[in-house]
């Protein structure tokens, strides 16, 4: 599963796997700790976003949310 992101702001991407487009990725300040956090949003997903604290967990939690996406989970 090829997780890639295309840059289109500063503070945004949009998420691509195996070269289609299936999201948006924001990055944000958390206002109390002033770490910043990631937002993932995949389209069609009735659950919103999922927001991801770590970095390094980024991909991880887009290919669980693809594996649980309630119209998608089948590509996947």
């Amino acid at each position: 599963m090829s997780i890639t992101f295309r840059k289109i702001a500063d503070d945004e991407a949009i998420i691509f796997h195996d070269g289609k487009a299936v999201g948006d990725l924001y990055r944000h300040e958390d206002p109390l700790t002033g770490r910043p956090v990631y937002l993932v949003l995949l389209a069609s997903d009735h659950r919103g976003w999922v927001a991801v604290h770590d970095r390094a967990q980024v991909r991880d939690s887009i290919r669980s949310r693809l594996r649980s996406h309630p119209t998608m989970s089948w590509r996947y």
